[in-house]
């Protein structure tokens, strides 16, 4: 396999992949629309007593990265699995909370201990219940495609032809709670939906110590100027009074491996998302809160 793809290959799994809790299941694939068009979707969930509950992420690391609420029932008598998609809790596609299509399943012949895979039709509806779009779901279990990436990481690992610089990246990848990241990129505007007044952010380096700085503007008023990120937390409560609250984080530099990678940690009492910015200097990311009716 060329080297280039392996190695972006295995930074994007990086991103999504995170150890399994007792009674966590994590899933990676794609929903496959009507029209043929593929888009990338992970399920995570935790069972309890037959109650379903957890999150999905549409188009994983594009520029309509979208999670959702997911709420169902596994019926382990006769093998079924159902789940749907109940609220957004962040999108960077540039639409608002009604406009979007929730997918609605159900997985016949699914073992929860032992299917290694989800293959079935799924109805997609709006909040209002009428319906939008269909299509196919295809996923696979996390650790079938850890197996994969472990196999490209130590083909990169041994190779001369990759810098260190990004061997380093890699390692402090490992590091992070990756699972719950997403990556806040030039230009892009991440929507967070809630109904907290208050909001924690909280930034820090999730790795290694290199010098990356940023600072951090609410609705234009400086709160964190030129802040050398640390491993250790530095938190920030923001008030949300308005509809739309807009938080924009500059890089300040590239610190001592570039990009700037700080990781930004966002709370509100009910969720909480992690990402992680990808700047270069003086670049700038900006996240929006809309406060749910």
């Amino acid at each position: 396999m060329n080297l280039r793809i392996c190695l972006v290959c295995l930074l994007f799994f990086s991103i999504i992949l995170k150890s399994a809790a007792q009674n966590e299941f994590n899933y990676f694939g794609a929903v496959v629309l009507s029209d043929s068009l593929s888009i990338t979707y992970k399920l995570s969930f935790t069972e309890n007593n037959g109650k379903i509950k957890g999150y999905s992420v549409t188009d994983l690391g594009g520029d309509h990265e979208t999670q959702s609420n997911i709420f169902g029932e596994y019926l382990k008598d006769k093998n079924e699995l159902n789940f749907r998609e109940t609220g957004i809790v962040y999108t960077k596609s540039p639409v608002s909370q009604q406009d979007f299509c929730f997918v609605h399943a159900t997985v016949k012949n699914f073992n929860l201990d032992k299917s290694k895979n989800i293959k079935t039709n799924f109805v997609g509806l709006f909040s209002d219940n009428t319906q939008c779009i269909d299509g196919k779901i295809f996923l696979n279990t996390q650790e079938s495609v850890e197996k994969r990436i472990q196999k490209v990481s130590k083909k990169i690992s041994n190779s001369k032809m990759v810098p260190d610089s990004i061997k380093a990246k890699m390692s402090s990848l490992k590091l992070m709670d990756a699972g719950k990241l997403n990556v806040l990129r030039k230009n892009e505007v991440l929507s967070v939906f809630s109904k907290a007044n208050t909001i924690t952010l909280t930034v820090f380096d999730g790795g290694k110590e290199d010098g990356d700085k940023i600072s951090v503007f609410v609705n234009g008023e400086v709160v964190l100027n030129n802040y050398e990120a640390k491993n250790e937390k530095r938190k920030i409560k923001i008030e949300l009074k308005a509809q739309k609250t807009s938080v924009k984080i500059k890089a300040n530099n590239e610190g001592q491996i570039a990009p700037n990678t700080v990781i930004v940690q966002i709370e509100d009492g009910v969720n909480t998302i992690k990402a992680t910015s990808n700047l270069k200097l003086n670049e700038t990311t900006q996240i929006d809160f809309l406060k749910n009716k």
